[in-house]
C-alpha cells in the first residue's frame, strides 16, 4: 500500500501547489490542470489495456 499513500500525497501536494499559486481554494483546482501536470510529472492516470 505504501507506493499508493506515495503517489497521493504527491498528487495532494500538486493540487496544494496548484491552489497556491493560483490564489485559490484546493477546490476549486480545475481538474484538467491537476491532470496536465500530473501527466507531466510521469504519473499513471489511466490504464490501457
Amino acid at each position: 500500500m505504501e507506493p499508493v499513500f506515495m503517489i497521493l500525497g504527491q498528487s495532494a501536494a500538486i493540487a496544494a501547489c496548484l491552489a497556491i499559486d493560483n490564489q485559490i481554494a484546493v477546490q476549486d483546482v480545475v481538474y484538467d490542470t491537476l491532470c496536465e501536470q500530473l501527466m507531466i510529472d510521469g504519473q499513471i492516470l489511466n490504464m490501457s489495456r
